[in-house]
């Protein structure tokens, strides 16, 4: 059986915006089924916001229909959570971020993938590590970043 992995906004908006970096190719990976990707549909729209600011779009030069088109994608790479995501109450410094545990923990996630310095803080949440991007590229791929200066 695969791992199985929350991948947080940061990470989606990155994958977008950068298709070759780090996120980028984590979500390759779950394209190609290395690991089982949960969505929650709090984490697609903040994703999905984020990619539709007019300043990120202008910065990047990216259409709102591209972004529009990708988020739909992911559905078909990801599995969605339907249910209501489980009461934690107050888990993390920051507690907009608690959705991302509730989420990892309603998937049975083994892994969430963040760049959130307040994720990434707790290292661990019940079962769930938290790792960041390339920590989780190079548990999936061993040699995946050894040649990179990033």
């Amino acid at each position: 059986m695969p791992p199985s992995a929350v991948l947080d906004a940061s990470i989606l908006v990155s994958a977008f915006l950068f298709p070759e970096s780090v996120p980028g190719r984590v979500l390759k990976l779950a394209d190609r089924g290395m690991f089982a990707m949960h969505l929650s549909p709090i984490l697609l729209v903040e994703a999905r916001r984020s990619l539709l600011r007019a300043g990120l779009r202008d910065a990047y030069g990216h259409s709102e229909e591209d972004a529009i088109a990708w988020c739909a994608e992911l559905q078909e790479i990801g599995s969605m959570l339907r249910a209501p995501l489980p009461e934690i109450g107050a888990v993390c410094r920051d507690p907009d971020d608690d959705h991302v545990l509730a989420a990892a923990l309603a998937a049975k996630a083994d892994t969430i993938v963040t760049g959130d310095k307040d994720l990434l803080a707790l290292g661990q949440y019940r079962t769930v590590r938290i790792l960041t991007a390339r920590v989780f590229l190079t548990e999936l791929v061993p040699d995946a970043t050894r040649d990179e200066s990033r």
